[in-house]
């Protein structure tokens, strides 16, 4: 089973997205959160979205460098 999550709590800020994931990545964001001490697992998507963002926008800063 597939999970689904429609965000659209940050529609001001950006666009809302919707996202799919198989029932493997659901247990492994959950065991994440479970890990971070994050209830929600539209925060946990979020949050580890912003991480994979910030970690790829370093590395080109050091690209770039």
């Amino acid at each position: 089973m597939a999970y689904r999550s429609d965000d659209h709590r940050n529609a001001d800020h950006g666009e809302a997205v919707s996202l799919t994931v198989t029932a493997d990545e659901a247990r492994a964001i959950d065991s994440w959160s479970a890990a971070h001490h994050i209830g929600d697992r539209s925060e946990a998507i979020h949050r580890l979205v912003s991480l994979a963002l910030d970690a790829h926008s370093e590395h080109d800063d050091v690209s770039f460098r």
